[in-house]
């Protein structure tokens, strides 16, 4: 029992961390929170279900859902939070909870308020390694979560554009002096981040059902994931979202299910309260 929720842990854990990465990077560069991060799970899972509905295969679908949500994500940057020119960190955050309800009421008008059920990706039948069930949705996330990561982190590191934002994050003053196209670093950046929430929403979709409200929890707990593991840093935002997963599939067990969103936010108190600065941040100084 312990092993088989520690895996649900982790798949949960997994999809926290695909945003809290998003969340995490927004914050770093651009000194702002993005409010607005859930309700792109949530255009993500209806996007995608629409064209699987239309007859588009699965696979196609999703590629074309992360590709649409990237580029919502850099519209919103280049013309929403760009004009307010970063200047005000109150500014910003009512804009992006001014965004969310747009998307919000958007979708309500688009889709309607009732749920929807999204089809597998994976196959559902588990697989038994001696009483051991694994269901290939867990192993499925787990491995696309690493994948994506992996990809991220040599893109910050072997690329020039990767290289640049990193120096963007760190100082955006010095690096426009050094020549460095810091608004377009700020458009990656929300770009990847919008991008990771689509195939964060595409994965939770058929664990839950499809909603406008499917977002709003899920982007809290991404928050919650993000300062586990020290705002500003993205391995410490993996390690954060793992480890809210594995307390809160434990705390589901051995405690209720009812109290499943309750343990989760207060985790969130006690590390705010005990270690503000996120468990992790004294031990991982890199900053993207």
């Amino acid at each position: 029992m312990f092993l088989q929720q520690l895996l649900n842990g982790l798949t949960n854990g997994s999809i926290y961390a695909l945003l809290a990465i998003g969340v995490t990077m927004i914050y770093k560069t651009l000194n702002m929170l993005n409010f607005a991060h859930g309700d792109v799970i949530m255009i993500s899972a209806f996007l995608s279900l629409l064209m699987i509905n239309l007859g588009m295969p699965i696979v196609l679908a999703i590629v074309f859902t992360v590709i649409i949500a990237s580029g919502i994500g850099v519209l919103l940057e280049r013309f929403v939070y760009r004009k307010l020119e970063y200047s005000s960190f109150v500014n910003l955050l009512i804009a992006t909870v001014g965004v969310s309800y747009i998307l919000k009421n958007t979708s309500i008008t688009i889709w309607g308020s009732h749920p929807y059920s999204f089809p597998d990706i994976f196959d559902p039948n588990p697989i038994n390694f001696n009483g051991f069930l694994i269901l290939p949705q867990n192993i499925g996330i787990i491995v696309i979560s690493v994948i994506l990561v992996a990809i991220l982190q040599l893109f910050f590191y072997k690329t020039k554009y990767g290289q640049q934002m990193r120096a963007a994050a760190t100082d955006a003053e010095g690096a426009a002096m050094m020549g460095i196209d810091v608004n377009l670093c700020r458009m990656l950046t929300f770009g990847i981040s919008s991008a990771f929430a689509a195939v964060a929403g595409i994965l939770l979709a058929p664990m839950f059902f499809v909603s406008v409200d499917m977002g709003v929890v899920v982007g809290l707990k991404a928050f919650t994931a993000a300062v586990l593991g020290g705002f500003g840093n993205v391995i410490g935002a993996v390690l954060g979202g793992l480890l809210l997963g594995g307390i809160e599939a434990l705390g589901a067990t051995y405690i209720s299910t009812a109290y499943k969103d309750v343990i989760s936010f207060l985790v969130l108190f006690v590390v705010i309260y005990l270690k503000p600065a996120g468990l992790l941040a004294k031990k991982i100084e890199q900053k993207l």
